[in-house]
């Protein structure tokens, strides 16, 4: 009991972080069950994918009522997700954990990067108006599937939401803007992290007792968090935004 009670409470701080960035917030979750809570890497990251589902279903259906999502290209990059995520979880059963554990490191170190991109050179692209309509062509299918199937390998072998990977891809090769890239991504990432999830579960790679008490916390202190995002100074946002997980996956690999 003791321990669920300190899960809760730790993650409902780290949750008022992910909220008010809003972040997915997986790879800090398994920087913090790896180095917090003495949990195997590999059972960290089948534990952060399965408090995810809850995360990113709640956040999409909000995406959804707010005309956030578009359907279409969320579904594709998410089936091409869900095969790429049960490869991940079948290829990470191979890698020894303290490799596993720099891997995923660097793999937040990455998004890190990719986050600091998006800030830097998203207003650039160029996307269709909101309200316009989408039309997807192959070519974008596939790619839109490739994308999927590396963003839900990732996922699922590093333990990291790779939500900076695909709302990129959302702006580039289907064109979204950015609010209807955010949404939509929450789409992918729910069959990405419930795919996941399942398929590190089947390895024994989730521990319940964790995951419920990180679902709670994550779920409660995210909601609080968001409420913080529109008061926020910009400046603090956007350095919180970079800072958290490059602080995460820094700590994967010094510590």
């Amino acid at each position: 009991m003791d321990l669920f009670i300190l899960l809760i409470a730790v993650f409902f701080a780290v949750g008022v972080t992910i909220g008010f960035i809003g972040a997915g917030g997986a790879g800090v979750m398994v920087s913090i069950l790896t180095l917090g809570f003495d949990l195997p890497i590999h059972t960290a990251v089948g534990t952060a994918l399965g408090a995810m589902v809850f995360t990113t279903v709640s956040g999409a259906i909000s995406h959804y009522r707010e005309g956030n999502v578009v359907i279409k290209p969320g579904v594709i990059l998410g089936i091409g997700g869900v095969l790429g995520a049960v490869l991940g979880a079948d290829w990470s059963q191979n890698v020894p954990e303290d490799v596993l554990e720099y891997a995923a490191g660097g793999a937040l170190l990455f998004l890190a990067l990719l986050v600091w991109l998006r800030m830097q050179f998203g207003h650039r692209l160029s996307t269709i108006d909101e309200g316009d309509d989408l039309h997807i062509d192959t070519r974008q299918t596939l790619i839109g599937g490739v994308v999927g199937s590396l963003g839900g390998m990732a996922s699922a072998f590093f333990g990291v939401g790779m939500a900076p990977f695909v709302q990129l891809a959302l702006m580039t090769v289907m064109r979204l803007p950015l609010i209807q890239a955010v949404g939509t991504t929450m789409l992918a990432l729910c069959f990405i992290s419930a795919s996941g999830s399942l398929a590190l579960a089947s390895h024994g790679d989730l521990s319940l007792v964790h995951m419920i008490g990180v679902t709670i916390g994550m779920t409660a202190g995210s909601y609080v968090g968001a409420k913080f995002t529109r008061r926020a100074p910009r400046a603090l946002l956007k350095f919180a935004i970079v800072a958290v997980p490059f602080l995460g996956g820094l700590s994967l690999i010094v510590l």
